[in-house]
């Protein structure tokens, strides 16, 4: 009885958690949008369907070669979230002759359109089966998906991808893992509820973290960007006039003498001999 309360306090936190996560992740994507380069649409849709069939299959063969339904759901707790972080990942993975921050732009808004396509998905199930609430929440936590990506390109954008996508995945399995238990483990599921709960708490705050380094890199980028070409431009003057002065550009002692004559003459005339 305990562990399944434990449970309903856990998916209401859950809620809680999914409803700030949203609109943290909402204003974030606003926030890329104008300081990262954008993707085209296509490539967005056709990556997000490739992301969501690649971790279906994986699935279906996790579910294939289990029996019965408590050991199936017991697999698919271990590797829910290695299979669907994995999945999100492929566009920066593949995508190798695009810089970081494109790639990682992609591969943002490839998870946000593998959590729509899973959310439709729910949506329908839910509604098929009388259950209008739990179809109407289950929109409310597809940005779950974002934040979890993002966390995974925070570890690629600070030097390892793999880091980023073990966090990742492991957060993505504690956040399904009490609902999921609940077939194999009935009431002992809510064991794992405290360690659930601090990984919600943990993703609310990294949310913050990973679009903020993102932002941040991106921007560094561009000002590097802006260096170079100011250099090059510099470079380019000196190598096109060489020794000779470059427009608007007068030498020292030249100035100097100029200014002596403007003294001596202020009008502008010269003496004759």
């Amino acid at each position: 009885m305990i562990g399944e309360l434990l449970i309903v306090v856990y998916v209401l936190i859950a809620i809680g958690v999914g409803i700030m996560v949203f609109f943290k992740t909402v204003s974030w994507l606003s926030e890329t949008d104008r300081t990262v380069f954008p993707v085209p649409f296509y490539s967005v849709l056709g990556w997000g369907i490739v992301a969501f069939f690649t971790a279906m299959v994986l699935e279906s063969l996790v579910l294939r070669f289990s029996r019965e339904i408590s050991t199936a759901m017991l697999a698919l707790a271990i590797v829910v979230g290695p299979i669907e972080e994995g999945a999100k990942l492929l566009p920066f993975v593949v995508k190798q002759d695009e810089n970081a921050m494109t790639r990682w732009h992609l591969t943002v808004r490839t998870a946000l359109f593998f959590g729509i396509i899973e959310a439709l998905m729910y949506f329908v199930l839910l509604i098929s089966m009388g259950n209008f609430f739990g179809a109407i929440l289950r929109g409310v936590v597809v940005m779950f998906h974002v934040a979890w990506t993002a966390i995974a390109l925070e570890g690629a954008l600070r030097g390892s991808l793999w880091d980023g996508y073990l966090k990742a995945a492991l957060l993505h399995c504690l956040y399904d893992a009490p609902i999921m238990l609940i077939y194999p483990l009935g009431g002992l599921a809510g064991l794992i509820v405290p360690v659930s709960i601090a990984a919600l708490i943990y993703i609310n705050g990294a949310v913050d973290d990973a679009f903020g380094f993102a932002v941040s890199y991106a921007r560094k980028l561009v000002e590097r960007k802006r260096e170079m070409y100011a250099a090059f431009e510099e470079r380019y003057e000196v190598l096109r006039y060489g020794d000779e002065e470059m427009p608007g550009v007068e030498e020292p002692e030249k100035e100097n003498q100029k200014e002596e004559n403007e003294d001596e003459d202020p009008e502008g005339f010269t003496s004759l001999p």
